[in-house]
C-alpha cells in the first residue's frame, strides 16, 4: 500500500468544510485498481486511482463521478451512496477523488456466507432477484442521462485484444479474442448503459437486501449484452473458478433462467449470449494476464499479482472450450 493515509486524512481536513471532523482514514481497498478509504470521523468513502500502475486505465475520477450521479438520478432500481464532493485538483492529496456516502453491507465473492447457507433456497432467489432488478434497470435507463463515452461490440473485442497483447498473453487467448473482433456477436437493440464489472462480488447487502452496487469504473454506452454474458461466465466454472461463491446452492438462478430474466425485463433477445459470455470470459483473462505481466516484468510489486498467472491456464482453457462449443 503505497499512499500514507495521515497525508490523506490531513489533506481532506484542509479542503472540507467538515474536515475538523476527520479522525483518520482506514485502508479499505488498494493496489489492483481503484482504491477505497473510510474517512473515519465522518463515516464517509473516498475512490482514488490506484497508487501504482493499474489494470485499467484511465482512471477518470470525474467520469466516475458523473456516471454515479447519473445512475442515482435516473435508474431508481439501482441502489448506490449518494455522490458527494469531487476534487480534480491532485494537489490536494496526491490524486484526484471523490467522496461518497457511506452504506452498511457486506460483499461475498470466493466463500459463501452463512446468511445465504442457512435458507439455501429462499435467500439465493432473492439476492439473484434483487441483483438482476438492479441491473435491468441499468439497461433501461434512459440513455441520454449517461454521461458520454462508450464502445461497439466490435471495439469491445478489440480493446481487449490490444491489452492481451500488451500482456504478452497466450496464442489461445489472442485467438480468441481475435475471431470475436473479426466476428462479433449481434446486438440486441440501440446501446444502453451498461456496467462493465456487474459480478454479484460487486454487490454489497445488508440483512439480505441489496444496499450497491460498486465498481463502475468500467461503465460505458454499449450493448447491455455485455453484461449479461459477464455474469453468465460464472456458472460451471470447475477447476477456471475464481469467484463463484453461491452459485452451488439450490435457489441460485441458472442460465436459463437468468436471461429468461432479463430479457422479460428489459423487452430485449439475448442474442448470441454464448458468444458474449465467451467475451465476457476473455475479457477477464486479458486482465488476468496483464495483472501476472505488469508483477513478472517488474512493474508492480503487490504480491497478488503473481497469483494471476498460476490461475491463468485453467482459465484459458475453459474459454477455449466455451469458445469452440458457442463458434
Amino acid at each position: 500500500m503505497a499512499r500514507d493515509t495521515d497525508r490523506l486524512a490531513e489533506g481532506l481536513r484542509a479542503f472540507l468544510p467538515r474536515g475538523a471532523e476527520i479522525t483518520g482514514v482506514k485502508t479499505l481497498s488498494a493496489g489492483h485498481s481503484n482504491e477505497t478509504y473510510l474517512v473515519e470521523g465522518l463515516n464517509e468513502i473516498l475512490r482514488m486511482p490506484p497508487s501504482e500502475e493499474g489494470l485499467l486505465p484511465p482512471y477518470d475520477m470525474a467520469r466516475q463521478h458523473s456516471v454515479l450521479s447519473a445512475v442515482k438520478a435516473h435508474a431508481p432500481a439501482v441502489p448506490l451512496p449518494a455522490m458527494l464532493e469531487l476534487c480534480t485538483d491532485p494537489a490536494v492529496i496526491g490524486d484526484e477523488f471523490f467522496l461518497m456516502e457511506c452504506v452498511p453491507g457486506e460483499a461475498f465473492e470466493y466463500s459463501t456466507p452463512d446468511w445465504v447457507t442457512a435458507d439455501p433456497v429462499g435467500v439465493p432467489d432473492s439476492i439473484c432477484r434483487q441483483w438482476f432488478d438492479a441491473l435491468i434497470g441499468l439497461h433501461t435507463m434512459p440513455v441520454a442521462h449517461m454521461p458520454p463515452g462508450g464502445r461497439t461490440v466490435q471495439k469491445e473485442a478489440q480493446h481487449w485484444l490490444d491489452v492481451a497483447r500488451s500482456a504478452e498473453s497466450t496464442p489461445d487467448l489472442i485467438n480468441v479474442l481475435e475471431d470475436l473482433a473479426k466476428r462479433p456477436p449481434r446486438t440486441s437493440g440501440t446501446p444502453t448503459p451498461v456496467h462493465g464489472d456487474p459480478k454479484h462480488g460487486n454487490c454489497l447487502w445488508h440483512e439480505g437486501r441489496l444496499t450497491a452496487l460498486l465498481d463502475w469504473e468500467m461503465a460505458q454506452t454499449s450493448e447491455p449484452l455485455l453484461d449479461l454474458g459477464y455474469v453468465l461466465m460464472f456458472h460451471d466454472q470447475g477447476e477456471a473458478s475464481l469467484a463463484d461463491a453461491g452459485f452451488e446452492q439450490p435457489g441460485w438462478w441458472s442460465p436459463a433462467r437468468m436471461i429468461e430474466e432479463w430479457e422479460k425485463g428489459t423487452g430485449r433477445t439475448a442474442v448470441d449470449v454464448a458468444r458474449y459470455t465467451v467475451l465476457g470470459q476473455a475479457k477477464v483473462a486479458a486482465i488476468i494476464a496483464l495483472g501476472a505481466y505488469l508483477f513478472t516484468s517488474g512493474k508492480v510489486l503487490d504480491v497478488r499479482f503473481k497469483a494471476f498467472g498460476a490461475v491463468l491456464p485453467a482459465y484459458t482453457k475453459l474459454l477455449v472450450k466455451r469458445a469452440m462449443a458457442a463458434a
